[in-house]
């Protein structure tokens, strides 16, 4: 088996870095309109979406990214919390029936 040093050249980094560099500005200038409409079109529904994002205002497609990143940590936190509640809800549920607050057999609230 081949060792292969963790030390490289700056010459060898410095090349690689200018090929991706080249390859990524070969790929960007080879795209078609229509490529770059879909992503307008994409975030323009992100835009719609996400409730924080000011609709009378142009907004660049970092700061639509930044917002839709921030909603769904904001989903994620509501999500956690809903489920915190509804096990402590069943927590609550469980204890009232296990005590003598309701008696065998009487599990309802209402006669």
């Amino acid at each position: 088996m081949k060792a292969i040093s963790p030390v490289r050249s700056v010459r060898s980094c410095y090349e690689a870095v200018c090929c991706v560099s080249e390859q990524s500005l070969s790929i960007s200038r080879g795209r078609s309109q229509c490529e770059l409409s879909d992503m307008n079109d994409c975030y323009s529904k992100l835009k719609e979406l996400v409730p924080s994002i000011p609709q009378d205002k142009s907004i660049s497609q970092i700061e639509i990214l930044q917002h839709v990143i921030d909603y769904i940590f904001d989903l994620q936190i509501a999500l956690e919390n809903e489920a915190e509640r509804v096990k402590n809800s069943q927590d609550v549920l469980r204890v009232l029936q296990s005590s003598e607050v309701f008696p065998e057999g009487d599990g309802a609230l209402c006669h």
